[in-house]
């Protein structure tokens, strides 16, 4: 059994603070991407466990070296790396499940730990009239590939996010959030409450083994085309970066519209 990994920093056990944690140039950032490397280990490690035989790990936060250790990774994972933060890459349909680790909330998210939308700048995007954010972009990308999601982990905001979307698919939450400290744009920092990250690595185990099991119960999530994307930013300004693009129509100051046959005519 073949399970691509799409990986992200913002929701893993421990990470609360963007500047210093999930920055380069932060203060705890060599020490954030070390607790998320030995976290997918863990969901490897229980992968394996429960029958994978071959496991791929995209690291997609950010670029190089894009939120994870590479020299503390697990031996016999395969790792798609350069590939930048556009989305994964090298996926097919020879994958037989896609799995999101350390995922965030989308901007705006109750109570989301870190939540944003793919960077701090856009407030909402939609997809006719269902906003979207990491979550549902990468189960589109994958299902495309007719690849199902079948298991999330990350705050209890991205677990919600993902059952919106597969009601059925495993979740494990391990950040909770609380009040709002501060906006750095449209990313929400708040207080929170965190599982350790050992525990954390013992729960996303766990749940990997027996989840890897049910692969025969997840469907690929169908994405209904043609579609009206829409995208709202924090200031005028990057609506008007978009105007020269082909389609684009503004809708107001800070939004701008643009009909997609599909994921490839998706800007944001």
């Amino acid at each position: 059994m073949k399970v691509y990994i799409v990986c992200d920093l913002e929701g893993v056990a421990g990470i609360v603070d963007f500047k210093k944690q999930c920055m380069e140039k932060g203060e705890y950032y060599q020490q954030a991407i070390k607790v998320a490397t030995l976290e997918l280990n863990a969901l490897i490690e229980g992968l394996f466990e429960g029958g994978a035989t071959e496991i791929y790990a995209w690291p997609g936060h950010g670029d190089f070296p894009g939120g994870i250790d590479f020299e503390l990774i697990h031996p016999e994972c395969k790792l798609v790396m350069h590939a930048g933060d556009g989305g994964p890459a090298g996926v097919d349909s020879s994958f037989d499940a896609m799995i999101l680790h350390g995922l965030h909330g989308m901007a705006g998210a109750e109570n989301g730990v870190l939540s944003h939308s793919f960077y701090p700048l856009p407030r909402n995007i939609w997809f006719g009239d269902s906003k979207i954010g990491e979550i549902a972009m990468n189960i589109y990308e994958f299902s495309r590939h007719t690849v199902p999601c079948i298991m999330v982990t990350g705050d209890q905001a991205a677990i919600d996010e993902a059952r919106k979307l597969i009601p059925n698919i495993e979740g494990v939450p391990i950040k909770w959030g609380l009040e709002e400290k501060e906006k750095l744009g449209a990313l929400s920092v708040r207080k929170a409450v965190s599982l350790s990250p050992a525990k954390a690595r013992e729960l996303i185990r766990e749940v990997a083994k027996k989840t890897v099991q049910r692969v025969s119960e997840f469907e690929p999530l169908k994405l209904r085309k043609p579609f009206t994307l829409k995208v709202e930013y924090i200031e005028p300004k990057y609506v008007e970066d978009k105007l020269m693009i082909p389609g684009v129509r503004r809708l107001n100051e800070v939004t701008f519209t643009k009909q997609c046959q599909g994921l490839d005519d998706v800007i944001f």
